[in-house]
């Protein structure tokens, strides 16, 4: 059953390749000239404009393997099923310039059916194509000694060229594997440095990150400040409009319970401003803790900005040695190539060799060995050369990576320079913060020196008040002794008077007067009740207590220092007010 399916498969393809019959293709063809091949469609095939006619070498296998093809002419003036004889013609430039390989001419349709094929052919010189023999063709050959002793000199001489070749080719195999050697380090340096990038890289990011926090630290830190400003301002503010009370309040008292009052609600505020200042204080603890903090964040960054330079310096000595290395590669790539054209040359000589052995096979069988020996010699410098080229793209790779690098080490250095300038404005920035600071400090100091001096004002006062309070006691009990006495005497000046005989029975006391005389003396001027003004004391006999408050309020009197300022002018008072 096998046997039958061979059959049919074999059948099937002669009859598809014999549709389409090539006529006339010589053995050879004249290299770097143009080629015109004839062909013949059959009756029983209809042709298509999407057909075509494809070169072909030996041995194919899918219609793919083609190495030039041109379309076919379109069968216009064809009528019916007949025979047609066409041509396909080939451009120079687009055939193989191999001169050892057979090609054979295909016919393929549209749907990529193969339906005729030519007999082999190559593309040789005529001086070339006249030397070869056909094993078929059964001729003698005569030769004369010389000839024969010519033959084994240059086959002496090929044999010397070969085993040249052969050392070339094993100076070439150990300088391939010096250059693989080479590229495998070449390839462990390069991912040692892409680590180290990347490293880099994730330092800088953190960098970055802690720059941004600092960034924020310090904005949240500038904001406070001016909110402390803004406090210590309105703090100033309510202390003027403390004082300007306290001034308005002291002119404008009139007795020792308001202005009790009044030294009351400004010990209270001055213990309001001494809670204020306790939590400014603390404000500026807290800022200055978080000021060391900061530094001490900046002084991170700087080492490792100094680490990520270190970095970089140690980047730039690889890349150093890169360069050198890529030199050298260069300097190695330009003695492969001068070595590949050596190559080229060696392989034309060989081709030259092997054409000289096919034209001595006619004349002489020569040994199975030599042949042996050239084609491992030409499947030597074949892989000679697909190793060659596979060492330039490795090459070229190792280029490209060096100038990948140098292209990401001059970014590193841009982001590095960037990060250098914004650590010199956050170092600007917490100098500046610093210096606001020392002048909040300095305010805060002026503050407690204004509250100090404020607070022994106030001792003062307090103790003046109490002065004041006890002279107005004693005053007062003065008052009211004077008051009994006047009393006593009114009492007596409006007694009746009695009999002669009545003084003999009174007896003088000790503190009576011892004349009636001084008695008239006393009550004439002592009559009346006098009273003193408490900021220049002069007595005032015979007047009210309103007057006396009216005449006190007339004087113009230091709330501090209880100076008596008549004769100063208002803004003189204000002056020595302002300087206590």
């Amino acid at each position: 059953m096998e046997s039958n399916t061979a059959t049919e498969v074999a059948d099937h393809l002669a009859r598809t390749f014999s549709q389409v019959v090539f006529i006339d293709i010589p053995q050879s063809y004249p290299p770097s000239t143009h080629v015109t091949c004839s062909y013949t469609l059959t009756a029983a095939f209809q042709p298509n404009p999407r057909d075509w006619v494809g070169i072909f070498k030996v041995g194919w296998t899918t219609t793919k393997d083609y190495h030039t093809f041109v379309w076919v002419e379109p069968c216009i003036d064809v009528v019916g099923e007949q025979t047609v004889t066409r041509q396909a013609f080939f451009k120079d430039y687009y055939l193989p310039k191999d001169e050892i390989e057979f090609y054979q001419f295909c016919y393929v349709d549209s749907t990529g059916q193969v339906r005729g094929a030519s007999t082999p052919f190559c593309f040789r010189s005529p001086a070339e194509q006249s030397l070869e023999i056909s094993p078929d063709d059964d001729l003698l050959v005569i030769t004369t000694q010389d000839q024969v002793e010519q033959s084994l000199r240059e086959k002496a001489e090929m044999q010397k060229e070969l085993d040249q070749i052969r050392a070339e080719n094993e100076t070439l195999k150990s300088a391939l594997l010096r250059e693989q050697q080479q590229a495998a380090g070449l390839k462990g340096q390069n991912e040692q440095k892409e680590k180290e990038n990347a490293e880099l890289a994730t330092e800088l990011d953190q960098t970055k990150q802690q720059i941004k926090n600092l960034r924020s630290s310090l904005q949240q830190q500038l904001k406070e400040n001016d909110s402390l400003k803004e406090e210590m301002v309105i703090q100033m503010t309510k202390q003027m409009e403390i004082q300007q009370d306290s001034v308005t309040e002291r002119r404008e008292r009139s007795s020792s319970r308001t202005s009790e009052e009044k030294y009351d609600r400004a010990v209270q505020k001055i213990n309001q401003l001494k809670d204020e200042r306790e939590k400014l204080k603390e404000a500026i603890e807290a800022q200055s803790e978080e000021i060391s903090k900061l530094n001490t964040k900046v002084r991170e960054g700087e080492r490792e900005l100094f680490k990520a330079k270190d970095g970089i310096q140690l980047i730039e000595v690889d890349l150093q040695s890169s360069r050198k290395e890529k030199e050298r590669l260069a300097a190695e790539l330009q003695r492969l190539q001068s070595l590949t054209y050596n190559v080229d040359k060696m392989q034309r000589e060989n081709q030259d060799l092997q054409r000289r052995l096919s034209v001595q096979e006619t004349q002489q069988s020569p040994s199975d060995d030599l042949k042996f020996q050239c084609q491992t010699l030409t499947r030597q410098l074949q892989e000679t050369q697909a190793k060659l080229a596979a060492e330039k793209e490795e090459t070229r790779n190792a280029k490209r990576r060096n100038e990948y690098l140098e292209v990401e080490m001059q970014q590193i250095r841009d982001q590095l320079e960037s990060v250098c300038k914004a650590l010199d404005g956050e170092k600007r920035k917490s100098s500046k913060f610093e210096l606001q600071i020392l002048e909040v400090n300095e305010v805060l100091a002026d503050k407690n020196i204004a509250i100090d001096e404020r607070e022994s004002t106030i001792n003062r006062k307090d103790n003046q008040l109490t002065l004041l309070t006890q002279e107005k006691e004693e005053l007062a009990r003065e008052n009211q002794t004077l008051k009994e006495t006047i009393q006593d005497l009114r009492r007596l000046y409006t007694e009746p008077p009695t009999t002669p005989a009545e003084p003999l029975y009174l007896q003088p006391d000790d503190d009576a007067p011892p004349a009636s005389t001084h008695v008239y003396e006393t009550i004439g001027p002592e009559d009346e009740e006098s009273l003193v003004c408490r900021h220049c004391r002069e007595s005032f006999p015979g007047i009210t207590q309103d007057e006396l408050d009216q005449h006190e309020q007339c004087h113009r009197v230091c709330p501090f220092c209880t100076m008596i300022c008549d004769d100063m002018d208002q803004a003189t008072f204000e002056d020595h007010v302002y300087s206590h």
